[in-house]
């Protein structure tokens, strides 16, 4: 709508002055509202005897185009972890160590011998000593190992804001809530703000 001579570019939206004809925008044509028909003269209408009908009201302007946009719907705020993936960096290093031991205890003819007497006193059969130190030896280093390389993973994916950093964060605290002290962690990293940081949902 027009006031004291300013108004509106249909097209696009944008405020013209008294003096625009055309939008300095878009370069549309400016609108304009018609000329409403002249009444007929009252000594004509009473000599062919017909009442005399007021004009038909003005067709309303269109109403002008909203303005676009500037810029995107705004991304959801990141999600400030804290020294959560430090946390994580501390169990990657945690089962390094513990790996680094057990592979030492193995290799020292004394930390075989050790265990080969503890399983004997286990009942283990002598012939069998041999393989079932192998076979522990292989999962204690190898489950170490794995634990060591999720909790990097998970260190380097929360500081990266990675997807999948936040699914190896998830994976170990859910392993760590078996013993309970996972349970803030876990709780933490699937709060609504944190999964659509990691764009999860």
């Amino acid at each position: 709508m027009a006031s004291h001579g300013h108004g509106y570019c249909v097209e696009c939206g944008a405020e013209l002055d008294a003096a625009h004809q055309f939008c300095w925008r878009c370069g549309a044509q400016r609108w304009s509202p018609p000329e409403p028909p002249s009444p007929a003269a009252p000594g004509a209408a009473e000599a062919r005897g017909a009442p005399s009908s007021p004009p038909p009201p003005a067709p309303p302007p269109p109403s002008p185009a909203a303005p676009a946009r500037s810029g995107l719907a705004a991304a959801p705020a990141a999600a400030d972890l804290g020294l959560l993936p430090w946390l994580y960096a501390a169990g990657a290093v945690f089962f390094l160590v513990w790996a680094t031991q057990a592979l030492a205890l193995l290799l020292a003819p004394s930390g075989r011998a050790q265990l080969l007497n503890e399983m004997g006193r286990q009942g283990v059969p002598a012939n069998a000593q041999d393989t079932v130190l192998a076979v522990y030896g292989a999962f204690l280093i190898g489950a170490a190992l794995a634990a060591a390389g999720l909790h990097a993973g998970a260190f380097y994916g929360l500081r990266r804001r990675r997807w999948w950093g936040w699914v190896a964060a998830v994976i170990v605290a859910g392993f760590w809530s078996l013993l309970i002290v996972g349970l803030p962690v876990l709780l933490r990293l699937v709060s609504r703000n944190v999964r659509q940081a990691f764009g999860m949902e």
